[in-house]
Formats: structure tokens, sequence, C-alpha cells
């Protein structure tokens, strides 16, 4: 991020607008409806320019641009059609350290004027950074269609309490453990019908009932691009108050968890034994139940889905014993993302009849499974973390009847940066995978469909 976006008060404060067309009188707009005092400076100035100031009281002096004239100036703009006339402008504003708008020149520019979704007092802003005022554009006209008409309405009506709330909860969190409630309840909708005194009973209703306890979320946090995520799954990493994730959850992801959020790594790694994991896992049981006994929305981010090899189950089990409240938020699985990145039909109605999904841990150098079950023709065999093990996988698969020639594919970082797919037959697999070397985590997909598989755009 290399622009910080900011709301700025000019009510009252002095701005100046240098240049008289019809790009300045669009800045002059907006200034004035932000209740800013506005000065125009021009050489020459349109017929709506001086309509517009004249029915604002707005001074305006038709003459050459000078230096001086940005002291005392909160906000310039630099709107005129002439690029070295914009530069004097930026120069000056430099010089003295007042923040400008060169307009179309995000380069001599400290503030960029955002597109604007206006539901005073809500206001949404996007910006590109001036990089693609167009593209900001019609990111707006998406926000524009989506966001309720009577938001503006709630936000004064939530501000015109925030002061009584304040004092009778002066603890943060369950302030704001009590205003999402609100949010969330019927109020939203007797504010938007205008019904005000309903909006107070529902309120007062929700002041004086006591808080309920806290929410635990499992939730899925899909292969890594932070862009398959479920809208609920978004929607939990946006309220919650502490998020326990694994190692495998990826930075983008959690990018788009809540800025004040505690973020908790309680992944296992590679060298855990199996009695630190367990102790591990009982650790985080009672971490989950002490926070949501306290009253917080608590998320347990998991990569995948998090009832899939994630010993969501136990956690599940954990949280119902005590009466905690949780909810499952299932998420897009490796064995999915990674069908999708390498272009692999998981079933065809002539290759494959069913898909087994198999963790490929490795104990004492083995994996302990019905490998006579697993090599059986007509099905698709996808194995999760089996970078480690492909060479003992094809070999067992080999053992247990499996032909050599059947197709087999390593997905590497599916829908992440460095994606990528080794595809092969049982024979030749391993060592293509060791040829290639491929990082983790990575998915093996077994069976005649991998056949079938069209590469993507991405390969």
């Amino acid at each position: 991020m290399d622009v910080l976006p900011l709301a700025l008060k000019i009510k009252g404060q002095p701005c100046l607008v240098v240049g008289g067309g019809e790009t300045a009188r669009r800045k002059i707009e907006l200034l004035v409806a932000a209740q800013g005092t506005v000065a125009v400076v021009a050489r020459k100035t349109s017929k709506a320019v001086r309509a517009l100031c004249g029915s604002h009281g707005l001074g305006i002096e038709e003459r050459e641009f000078v230096a001086d004239d940005v002291l005392g100036q909160l906000l310039v703009i630099a709107a005129t059609n002439d690029p070295v006339a914009n530069a004097a402008v930026a120069a000056a504003c430099s010089r003295h350290r007042v923040l400008v708008n060169c307009v179309d020149d995000g380069a001599r520019s400290t503030a960029i004027f955002p597109a604007i979704v206006d539901r005073a007092p809500v206001t949404v802003a996007i910006s590109t950074g001036g990089a693609s005022p167009t593209l900001a554009r019609r990111l707006r006209e998406r926000i524009e269609a989506t966001l309720p008409a009577a938001v503006g309405a709630l936000a004064t009506y939530l501000g015109q309490h925030r002061e009584r709330i304040r004092a009778a909860l002066p603890d943060v969190r369950a302030r704001r453990r009590f205003w999402e409630h609100a949010i969330d309840s019927d109020l939203a909708a007797l504010v938007a019908r205008r019904d005000e005194h309903g909006a107070d009973q529902a309120l007062e209703a929700a002041l004086k009932a006591p808080l309920a306890s806290g929410l635990v979320s499992l939730v899925g946090a899909g292969p890594g691009d932070p862009d398959l995520l479920t809208l609920k799954a978004l929607q939990c990493l946006q309220r919650a108050d502490v998020i326990y994730h694994d190692r495998l959850v990826s930075p983008a992801v959690l990018g788009r968890c809540r800025r004040d959020a505690e973020l908790i790594d309680v992944g296992r790694r590679a060298s855990t034994s199996a009695y630190d994991a367990e102790t591990r896992q009982s650790s985080i049981h009672q971490r989950l139940l002490a926070d949501a006994q306290r009253g917080l929305r608590v998320v347990r981010l998991k990569g995948g889905d998090p009832l899939l090899f994630g010993r969501g189950g136990e956690e599940v089990a954990a949280l119902a014993e005590h009466g905690v409240p949780f909810e499952i938020v299932p998420g897009i699985t490796a064995a999915l993302g990674s069908a999708a990145v390498a272009g692999i039909p998981l079933t065809h109605r002539d290759w494959a009849k069913s898909v087994r999904f198999l963790t490929a841990r490795l104990q004492d150098g083995a994996i302990n499974a019905d490998w006579p079950e697993l090599a059986k023709p007509d099905q698709t065999l996808v194995v999760y973390m089996g970078l480690a093990a492909v060479e003992v996988l094809c070999e067992r698969l080999r053992a247990a009847g499996a032909p050599p020639t059947t197709p087999a594919a390593v997905v590497s970082r599916a829908t992440l940066e460095g994606e990528a797919v080794v595809s092969s037959d049982l024979q030749n697999l391993a060592a293509k995978v060791r040829a290639a070397e491929i990082e983790g985590p990575a998915t093996v997909i077994v069976g005649r469909v991998v056949a079938l598989r069209k590469p993507t755009p991405m390969d």
C-alpha cells in the first residue's frame, strides 16, 4: 500500500482551486458539499464556474497563480488544462507542505480524490492511488448497487446514541459486541422504516438484555487464494475478536481478517510428535472455550474445509460438551482446489464412480491404509499432504494391484503463487516430482481421470 486512505474534515477549512473550467467546477462542487471554505484563482473562468461560485458566495480572482496563493491553505487543487501551470502549483505546495491534488497527475499529487459513494454520513471511497480513476468509478458503481439507501440513516441513529452506550458499556469489546448484536437485530429495519419509537424500544431492550455468550466459528480458509473465501467466511473474519489459524492458511487470507483482531498461529509443525500434537490440540480446545466464555467472537481458521483432515470434529465435540455456541463455515477443500488448478475432473461417469480422500502422514515410514481397496481402478484417489510420501504411495498402490501405467499427478501450492502441476503415471511420478523440485503443500491425484486433464490458462 503506497497510499494511506484518510477521511479529511474540511468543514470551515481554507481550500484553493486553481483553474476555471469544467474540471475545476466538479472539484469546487465536492469541496462545497464537504462545507470547505473555497477560493478560486484562474486566468479565466467559465460561466458555469462563475454561477456556482456566485450561488455559494465564493471568491474568484481572475489572474495568474502565484506561489504565495497556497499559504494558509489546507488543500489545493490544480485543475487547469495546462500541465506546466499544474506543476507550478504542485511545486509551491511541496515547498510549503500543503496537500495538493493535481488532476490526472497522481505523481505530483499528495492528495488523491477517490470515487465516492455518498450515503451521508456514511461515505465509501474507492481509490486506485491515481493509477486508474476509471476502475475506481466502475467499483463505485458496483457498491452503489449493493449498499442500502437507509444505511446513512442508521449511522445517524447510532451516532445519536453513541455516548449513552459508551457510558453504559465502558469495556470496548463489550460495547463492540453490543453494537454488532444491535445492528444484526431488527433495529436497522426499524430505522429504515423511520420508526424511531420502535427503534428506541429495540435499542433499550438490547441494552437491558444480558450479553450473549461468545461464538466460535470454525471457518474453512480454502486452498489459499483469498478470492475463494465464501462470503460467510469473510464476514466471520471481519467480525472476529480473535482468530486461531493453522500454519497453512495463506498470508493473503489472513490479510482479509479484521485489522484489530488478534491473530494466533496454532498450526502443527512437521517435527511435532504425536504426544505434543495431542497436547497442542487440548490447548486449542481450552483457548477456544475460554475466549468464547468471555463473550468474544472467535474464529478457528483452517486451510481447506474445517471438517476434512483438520481435527475440526474434535473441536466441535469440545465446544458442544461445554455448551459453547458454534457454527461451521465450510471452505473449498484442497482436493477441489488442486483439481481445478490442474484441470482434472475428479469424477467422470465413464472413468470414476467415486472419490476417496486420504491423508499421507507417514507413521514409521508407512501409510496406514487399505491398499487393495485404494488400488481399485474405478475410482479417484486424492492424497492430502502427499509430497513427502509420493514414492511410498506409488509403490504401495502398484504392489496392491494398480497398473504402473495408472495416470497420476501432483499439484503443488494450488491457487497460490508458484503453483505447479506434475503429471505422469505410478511408475514414473516420483522421479518426475523429484526432478521438478516442487514445494509443498501438495496434493496427489491418482486415477484414470488424470488422463482427461485439460491444462488451465494458469499452466
